[in-house]
């Protein structure tokens, strides 16, 4: 392929689809693992592996080709796909030299509406000795999101705590290379779990990956014994980022050129490519500086329990109102739906 036609392209539109396109045939003992792989990981978490990728150590693991093909057969309501184009990433994925062959194993899923939790796992065995840990970013239920805006006055919320003994369960395998990462919420989760494993054992862990997710509410990287792990943080947010600018972040981040505008550029798949690499920008847009600036002011200027009477406010409508339990729900209502939930809102 000739390098200057790839280039135009990648300034304007290869993504991680291109990218498998252009790395298909090379396993990862040829290309080491990259940033661009992290987030593929990232994207294959979101979907269902529950019956298929459970076995508890690399011994039960499954190769993704495999998994792929029971994925398939399975009826559409239980594949559970967040965007189509998630199928498409495991159809491209599963038939590659470099992503066929890496073995899923650990598949863990907690959802409670009662414990307003979402979270999800999955391990991906890249060989004998390295693995990647993907923590599932926010679904499309409101539990999911309630979870969410708990973050802004929680010291840590279920799906943390979850994301940190998960982790500790994966060290606890042997493994001398762990990467941990997630995409937007799932981001959040692993920088969390990694900074909660013993010092001992951050030398195994090679890299935590946050990509566009939300920062904190106190600074996990006050303590010194935390400033190595710290240096191995990758926050990647795209120019125009809504999500991964909330809350604190005490690591540096880097812009990713992305194709979309304003909050879509939270999709992954708009996230831009050049060769094993992201396509990056110097900063973010102006007016995701604002922004975050007028959300940080907002969110600080409340103490922690005006936050939380303000969430409780926000879903309590949502549900009284439209019974919805997920986003489709509160879209499929229509005009009604939304007039609800504002007439309510007025009348607080």
């Amino acid at each position: 392929m000739d390098f200057e036609v790839t280039a135009m392209k990648t300034t304007y539109d290869a993504n991680i689809l291109t990218y498998c396109q252009w790395r298909d045939d090379l396993t990862m003992q040829q290309s080491p693992f990259c940033h661009v792989d992290n987030l593929i990981f990232c994207c294959l978490s979101y979907l269902n592996w529950d019956g298929i990728a459970e076995g508890f150590t690399a011994a039960e693991s499954i190769s993704l080709r495999d998994a792929a093909r029971l994925w398939e057969h399975r009826p559409t309501a239980e594949q559970k796909v967040r965007v189509e184009t998630d199928r498409d990433l495991l159809r491209q994925t599963a038939a590659s030299r470099r992503f066929g062959e890496v073995r899923l194993f650990r598949y863990a899923e907690q959802f409670s509406e009662t414990q307003q939790q979402q979270f999800s796992a999955t391990a991906f065995l890249l060989d004998s000795d390295t693995v990647y840990v993907a923590f599932r970013g926010t679904d499309n239920t409101l539990t999911g999101w309630r979870e969410d805006f708990n973050l802004s006055f929680l010291p840590y919320v279920p799906s943390q705590a979850a994301a940190a003994a998960y982790l500790r369960g994966i060290l606890s395998l042997g493994f001398s290379n762990v990467y941990v990462g997630g995409h937007s919420k799932g981001g959040n989760l692993a920088v969390y779990a990694a900074v909660q494993m013993q010092p001992k054992d951050f030398p195994r862990i090679r890299a935590v990956y946050n990509n566009d997710g939300p920062g904190f509410v106190t600074d996990l990287f006050a303590e010194p014994q935390f400033q190595q792990l710290q240096e191995r943080v990758y926050t990647f947010v795209p120019q125009a980022s809504v999500v991964g600018m909330l809350l604190e972040h005490d690591e540096k981040y880097q812009v990713v050129y992305s194709t979309q505008k304003g909050f879509l550029q939270h999709d992954p798949y708009s996230w831009c490519v050049i060769r094993n690499d992201w396509y990056y920008s110097e900063d973010t847009t102006n007016t995701s500086k604002l922004l975050d600036s007028s959300l940080r002011q907002w969110i600080l200027g409340m103490k922690p329990e005006e936050r939380e009477k303000l969430t409780d406010a926000i879903f309590h409508i949502l549900q009284s109102e439209t019974n919805a339990h997920t986003i489709q729900d509160l879209i499929g209502g229509g005009a009604g739906t939304l007039s609800g939930v504002l007439r309510a809102w007025t009348d607080m």
